[in-house]
């Protein structure tokens, strides 16, 4: 009898230090069973400009990567109502940026929870404050989201962060929780706003089926090599329509078709969802779209050919595929400002749309990568042209 209280008061001590610390290192790992046969399903939902991931795992468990910005919060419960959840086992906040956590706060007020994961970057928003007091008030901790922890590991699933790989980053973006989903033959990756430093700090393999496309398809995300590393049947990027920021840049859409993926967007396709049985997967979105049958462009004008990387004082030539006998527009913006480079009007298509700029690359043109903008006056475009030594 007197082993036995010792016991318990061994165990009882544990229970309360592990529930001391509001943010507690989260290394341990949860065994599951599943088998093969029983669905996957991944549901991207259509938050406009953010994002908001539901995954129903195949041990009947549920995860949930973002939530929008604080007004699509409703949009997000709603969704999960529909689905009749009542608990969410994991919830993943990837980074304090409003259009990631906005929602959160009233998740963790409404459902359930179980786990929360959240990388230690810190904001000093509103948004921020309130999910962690609602966080707190719900008794949860916050388990951290670092490369190396393992959620759940089991004979044919596993649910692993591999990024972020640093402590310190100059842009929050790149502490974005970075997860890679595995059932039996099939990986899905969820980028979260991670960008190209975070991207070249993953040492994991990162061939995937399914990849939620890295800050909203921005090119500051998505670099050539890391793309070719991933090589996805599908790529999801979610994304508002008629954003402000024209995102996503069309250069990364063509960056993933050359590798053969299927490009889905949120604002043309609508909710997302993926289905895998461990061995085959399909995604389609809920709304009309042509996109998945084309460059999934939101303009007319496709990219033929650009000279890039490009070396300071040469060439560059561009040509595109555009609308017959149409003006076109094109700006290559700098860390200066706009080039002023000859070659560089408007000019022309031809009968059949195709039309070509070629202007010099100054010398005096920092080494980097810069935005090339092409535009009708209705349609545009943005590409990415890199200069070098």
């Amino acid at each position: 009898m007197k082993n036995f209280k010792v016991v318990f008061l061994i165990v009882l001590c544990l229970l309360v230090v592990g529930c001391a610390n509001p943010f507690v290192e989260s290394d341990d790992k949860t065994s599951v069973s599943t088998f093969s046969g029983d669905t996957l399903r991944v549901n991207y939902i259509d938050v406009g400009q953010g994002d908001s991931i539901f995954i129903q795992l195949p041990n009947k468990e549920t995860m949930l990567i973002d939530a929008g910005e604080a007004y699509e919060a409703d949009n997000v419960i709603n969704y999960l109502n529909s689905l009749d959840v009542k608990k969410i086992d994991y919830v993943v906040g990837t980074h304090p940026h409003t259009d990631h956590i906005g929602g959160l706060e009233e998740i963790v007020n409404t459902f359930d929870i179980g786990s929360i994961y959240m990388p230690k970057a810190s904001s000093t928003s509103n948004t921020y404050l309130d999910l962690l007091t609602a966080i707190k008030n719900k008794g949860l901790k916050i388990k951290t989201a670092k490369s190396g922890v393992v959620v759940l590991d089991g004979d044919n699933l596993k649910l692993e962060f591999i990024a972020p790989n640093s402590d310190n980053y100059s842009e929050l973006n790149n502490y974005s929780a970075v997860l890679k989903l595995t059932y039996l033959n099939n990986t899905f990756l969820f980028m979260g706003d991670a960008e190209t430093l975070s991207e070249d700090e993953i040492t994991s393999e990162i061939k995937a089926d399914v990849i939620k496309v890295g800050h909203h398809g921005s090119d500051s995300s998505s670099g050539v090599e890391f793309v070719k590393r991933v090589s996805p049947q599908y790529a999801i990027i979610m994304v508002g329509e008629g954003n402000s920021y024209n995102h996503p840049y069309q250069s990364i859409i063509d960056r993933y078709l050359s590798v053969g993926a299927k490009v889905l967007r949120t604002d043309l396709d609508g909710n997302i969802i993926c289905d895998s049985d461990g061995v085959d997967v399909t995604c389609s979105g809920d709304k009309d779209s042509n996109s998945n049958s084309d460059s999934s462009s939101i303009s007319n004008i496709s990219l033929l050919s650009m000279t890039t990387p490009v070396n300071r004082g040469n060439e560059v030539t561009v040509s595109i595929k555009g609308k017959p006998n149409t003006t076109y527009d094109i700006d290559v913006i700098y860390s200066s400002g706009e080039s002023r480079a000859k070659g560089l009007e408007d000019k022309t298509s031809d009968s059949e749309g195709n039309l070509s700029w070629t202007f010099k690359v100054s010398n005096n043109v920092k080494v980097g990568t810069y935005e090339v903008k092409i535009t009708d006056g209705k349609d545009s475009a943005s590409y990415s042209l890199e200069v070098t030594y």
